[in-house]
């Protein structure tokens, strides 16, 4: 008998050392009680997320990817310069570079007759 209770006082100062105990009155009367919350909540940390707050994550990541991309390349800032004007013009160049004909696609669209 004399084991059981020195093997439960031992979880029980474990637990207690692990996480602060909380100090509101009348929350744990029981210290046994408080041991076994304080496992249970350790427990609880030491498990891996669960499939569905992995979702969540990746379409969190996903949606601040596509605001901030939005807001660095599309939002209207007005006229005059401002810190991703530089990004700005770098990337409606590629775009720009790939959506026009060069010059000599078009000369060979010419002649094909493809493009007036």
């Amino acid at each position: 008998m004399t084991e059981g209770t020195e093997l439960n006082n031992a979880l029980a100062q474990q637990s207690t050392t692990a996480s602060k105990p909380l100090h509101r009155k009348g929350l744990f009367d029981d210290a046994r009680l408080e041991a076994v919350f304080r496992r249970r909540v350790d427990r609880l940390v030491q498990r891996p997320p669960s499939r569905l707050s992995r979702q969540l994550q990746a379409l969190n990541y996903t949606l601040m990817f596509g605001v901030g991309s939005y807001m660095v390349l599309y939002q209207d800032y007005g006229d005059r310069p401002h810190c991703f004007t530089g990004l700005r013009k770098w990337y409606f160049g590629k775009v720009d570079s790939i959506w026009t004909l060069s010059s000599e696609e078009e000369q060979e669209l010419r002649e094909r007759g493809r493009l007036r």
